[in-house]
């Protein structure tokens, strides 16, 4: 049989779940779909139902998401066969198909079903290596060269991703040059070299996306172009040619946080049949597949809740994303993202914060946490207040706000109300009346000593002027 690598092509299944002996030819029918229960559908392989069989093209996705449903259905896929063959040409290919399988064994048989078979094996789940990086094996003086710390990283929460192959969100780097130092954004990713060493890949914020230029050997048309920056995915996939490598077929999106245009290999990108619940239909399934949004209603959030969102493949997030509401423009998405990474982090030195306490930090307020956790491992106390310019909290032993004008003080544990209120504003309560030092962390009550000195000034103050 002719080579099909450039055409479309139907897969013939040879089903022989109910063969008796080795030599007999399985029920062939063409695959023609996935019902709404993710069962497969075959019809049988005659011209006249050529509308109904489901075609593909080596150079999409879909045989790939295709085979990674079909093999969840069985058990044992073995008592199956799968072929391609050319789609406008059904009836002839099947009846060939057909004689090669009843001598099989031939040579020329073995070789040729070999060529239009579809190996289950290339499509099996395959054991992944998702552990996190060893830390050990990481070149921490790298970090330290573009003004990273190991500590800042695990304070912003951004090692935790970069120890499990994620990239950062943008972070405030020092490249030096020279005698200057430029100072500058940019994501950062752990790598490996062919050698097998981690390195550092750093990914530079762009001014804009380079979509006047060609990315890897294809040029944009002015749709393509407005469609990436109207909505951040090219919406279809491209054949793209890596520098010294083979041409591939991808989707390409743009990191709204850097503007680097990104490409994800098609094929490597496992589209389900369901979806938080919903299973798709053919038409939602291959639209998603060959990249574009698809409106899904009446998905189930883990909270039980059912949702509404646009689903789409986003390259730079190597796989599908929910946007929710009105898709919004790049541009758009871009604001959102940065609004949200502003520098305050889920964890501070082992202390988890609460939204309301991000949000308070956030506004530019001062926070005093306690049971923090110091590079030694020893618990310490400390006001927080986010230095906007730098991007990071700073931290204080006394209460910075203090020193302005107003000298008021924000958002002070309950415990420390008294304190504050003492020291800083002069305010008295009953318990620490005529308390004239300055109180400690938490105190609410004078100590003996100071007791003592209350009733001294309580007594001289009650003798008067002797007559």
């Amino acid at each position: 049989m002719e080579s099909n690598s450039n055409d479309n092509y139907v897969l013939v299944l040879e089903d022989r779940t109910e063969v008796k002996n080795e030599q007999e030819v399985g029920k062939l029918s063409v695959v023609s779909g996935v019902d709404d229960k993710g069962n497969l559908k075959t019809t049988e392989a005659i011209a006249a139902n050529q509308a109904a069989f489901l075609k593909f093209n080596n150079k999409d996705g879909l045989l790939k998401n295709f085979m990674t449903n079909f093999l969840k259905q069985f058990n044992n896929p073995t008592h199956f066969g799968l072929y391609k063959v050319v789609a406008d040409k059904v009836e002839q290919g099947v009846d060939n198909l057909r004689t090669m399988l009843q001598n099989r064994e031939k040579p020329e048989n073995k070789q040729q079903l070999a060529e239009m078979g579809v190996p289950f094996e290339d499509y099996l789940p395959q054991q992944k290596n998702a552990t996190a990086i060893d830390e050990s094996k990481v070149d921490w003086k790298q970090l330290d060269d573009l003004g990273l710390s190991r500590e800042r990283l695990e304070q912003s929460g951004e090692l935790e991703k970069l120890l499990n192959w994620q990239k950062s969100n943008l972070l405030t780097i020092a490249v030096p040059i020279g005698d200057t130092t430029i100072y500058t954004e940019a994501r950062l990713a752990f790598r490996t070299d062919d050698s097998g060493n981690i390195g550092l890949a750093i990914h530079p914020l762009r001014k804009e996306p380079q979509l006047d230029f060609p990315y890897m050997g294809y040029k944009f048309s002015p749709e393509e172009k407005e469609q990436l920056l109207a909505t951040g995915n090219l919406g279809k996939t491209i054949e793209v040619t890596p520098k010294n490598g083979e041409p591939f077929s991808a989707y390409v999106s743009i990191d709204p946080q850097t503007n680097e245009i990104i490409a994800l290999r098609a094929d490597r990108v496992n589209i389900p049949k369901e979806i938080k619940g919903v299973t798709l239909s053919d038409t939602q399934y291959k639209d998603l597949v060959e990249g574009k949004a698809v409106k899904v209603e009446g998905m189930t959030a883990k909270s039980g809740k059912t949702f509404n969102a646009t689903l789409q493949v986003n390259a730079e997030r190597k796989g599908i994303e929910f946007i929710f509401g009105d898709n919004k423009s790049l541009r758009e998405r871009q604001e959102h993202k940065h609004k949200q990474q502003q520098g305050v982090p889920h964890k501070l030195c082992g202390l988890e914060l609460s939204e309301k306490q991000r949000e308070a930090l956030d506004s530019g307020r001062t926070l005093y946490l306690k049971n923090m956790v110091d590079k030694q491992g020893q618990p310490f106390n400390a006001y927080v207040r986010m230095d906007k310019e730098q991007n990071r909290p700073r931290f204080y032993k006394w209460n910075p706000d203090k020193s302005q004008k107003s000298g008021k003080v924000e958002a002070v544990a309950e415990e420390h109300k008294t304190q504050v209120a003492v020291n800083n504003h002069g305010k008295t309560n009953e318990a620490t009346k005529h308390v004239n030092e300055p109180l400690k962390t938490g105190q609410t009550q004078p100590t003996a000593a100071q007791k003592q000195k209350q009733d001294e000034n309580k007594q001289k103050k009650s003798r008067g002027r002797k007559m």
